[in-house]
């Protein structure tokens, strides 16, 4: 028992040696006066996980998560506690090791810096901090977004001599290794707000005078201008001598920081001609911060443009494909791209009686919310499709009226050989290409005693009829009429008969010319 709590003495010994408690309220670790709640003199080791599942549920045991899975991803924060058990300020780090996206997603309805949710691209991280509050707030504040690759970058080394005099650019065609940085033809294509290292070495042989030499800078590439911090190298023939002669620099060096994109290359000064050794030499340029590669991503300040962004320096535009829903609202006017296939201009609430429409334009109660010029438009034409929906402006009625008309289809039948009353067939029908005002003329010639005759498309309107007008068997009349109806729908109609008692007539369709029924559409 003793040797028990002689072994029990010594631990706490050891241990009260390594933390020391400061009046104060601060607690040290391996320091006997600590400056601050928690001063740990030494390293710390926070929770490591990393995990492969498309589906993870951040807990109370994690710190930094690590993603390595072969999918998208979805990452669930807790929801916040309020009172006891409030976890204000515990930090995530979450980091994709992938080429796939992560979403980390706030518990509804709390937001992360307002936001229901972020995302962490390709090979980037993000840390967050819970700020304690619950609710429909930000529970959760983004501390950092950054990215591990490399900056741009690109070396160039000469693949063929390359005959020089005063005034010419360097044209080296080998492309070594390159990352981000567009080269041809001797220019450098350089973006705005980046600065790089710039780096040229040049030899050459076959001066044309015997104390034959070049200089060569870092220029402009749009207007020959020296870089300002570009320095001169020289390259001179090696026979140049004796001692008293100036030697060359064999390196002209800058460091650039373009305000605006920029084309920069090397350009020649000197006398005589020279070959620029085929074998000897380069071009490089390095940016001199770190990158993404792509221009998109400063590291320094942890701005990454995403969602169809694209960044030159620190100037972000909108361009490429936009990722996420997209409001743009300034002094009260919206451009909304919803995510779901929809623009509504004006408004970023999809209105009443819209779930269908791909376009929508709220201008309030305002006139003249809609404007198309295509060369087309008139005053009092309206806007009219083809058969594949491409519209253009038209007036309402039709032209070449008279050359486009369209008989019926079908084989005609006597419609009045039974008993009286309607929807007689005939056994014949009309196909109307597209809603709007037609003409319709008809013909036909009946021997009868008294009986009222006529064809008709039901729901629609009548197209032809004679009315008893004599006591005896007579040739019906008027045998030619003409009609104009309304179609809303286009279609195939079908042509009922009526007669208004049970009398057959002595002779059906007994006239010259035949039945005849054509139409034509005059007017939308």
């Amino acid at each position: 028992m003793l040797k028990k709590i002689t072994k029990l003495g010594q631990i706490v010994g050891l241990v009260t040696s390594s933390v020391i408690f400061a009046q104060s309220g601060n607690v040290g670790i391996n320091t006997p006066n600590p400056g601050s709640t928690m001063d740990v003199n030494g390293s710390i080791a926070a929770h490591y996980l990393a995990v492969t599942a498309a589906v993870y549920n951040l807990n109370s045991s994690d710190f930094h998560v690590s993603y390595n899975g072969t999918a998208n991803a979805v990452f669930n924060l807790p929801a916040a506690i309020s009172g006891v058990g409030n976890f204000k300020g515990r930090m995530y780090t979450v980091k994709n090791n992938t080429n796939f996206t992560i979403t980390v997603n706030s518990a509804a309805p709390e937001t992360i810096n307002g936001s229901a949710s972020i995302t962490v691209p390709a090979n980037q991280s993000a840390q967050l901090i819970n700020t304690g509050l619950t609710g429909a707030n930000s529970t959760w504040e983004v501390v950092s977004m950054g990215s591990s690759s490399t900056g741009d970058y690109i070396i160039v080394k000469p693949n063929a001599a390359q005959s020089v005099s005063t005034g010419s650019d360097v044209t080296f065609g080998s492309v070594i290794a390159s990352n981000n940085i567009t080269y041809s033809a001797g220019v450098f294509n350089l973006k705005a707000g980046k600065t790089y290292v710039l780096r040229c070495q040049l030899h050459a042989t076959d001066f044309s005078l015997a104390g034959g030499f070049f200089v060569y800078e870092w220029v402009d590439a749009s207007n020959n201008s020296v870089l300002p911090s570009s320095t001169t190298g020289v390259v001179d023939a090696i026979n140049n001598y004796p001692a008293t002669t100036i030697g060359g620099q064999p390196e002209a060096y800058a460091i650039y920081r373009p305000t605006v994109d920029t084309s920069v290359k090397v350009r020649l000064g000197g006398a005589g001609t020279a070959q620029l050794n085929p074998g000897i030499g380069f071009m490089s340029i390095t940016e001199l911060e770190g990158g993404s590669g792509s221009g998109t991503t400063i590291i320094n300040n942890n701005i990454t443009a995403s969602n169809g962004l694209s960044m030159s320096g620190t100037d972000v535009k909108l361009g490429g494909t936009l990722s996420q829903p997209t409001n743009i609202a300034t002094a009260g006017n919206n451009l909304s791209v919803n995510g779901t296939g929809k623009v509504l201009i004006g408004t970023n609430t999809v209105p009443a009686g819209a779930a269908n429409s791909k376009i929508v334009i709220d201008n309030g109660t305002t006139n003249g919310a809609l404007q198309i010029k295509d060369g087309t438009q008139q005053l009092g034409y309206v806007l009219t499709s083809d058969a594949n929906g491409l519209a253009t402006w038209s007036s309402t009625v039709t032209t070449a009226f008279a050359d486009n008309w369209t008989s019926y289809s079908g084989t005609l039948v006597n419609p009045f050989t039974g008993s009286q009353g309607g929807l007689l067939p005939t056994g014949i029908s009309v196909t109307i290409p597209a809603k709007g005002w037609y003409f319709f003329r008809c013909g036909v010639t009946i021997q009868s005693n008294c009986n009222d005759y006529g064809f008709y498309i039901d729901g629609i309107g009548e197209i032809w009829r004679t009315y008893c007008n004599v006591a005896d068997v007579q040739m019906m009349s008027p045998r030619d009429q003409n009609r104009v109806l309304y179609f809303s729908t286009p279609g195939t109609y079908s042509i009922v008969a009526v007669k208004t008692n049970a009398n057959v007539p002595a002779g059906f369709n007994i006239g010259n010319p035949a039945f005849y029924l054509s139409f034509v559409k005059f007017q939308n």
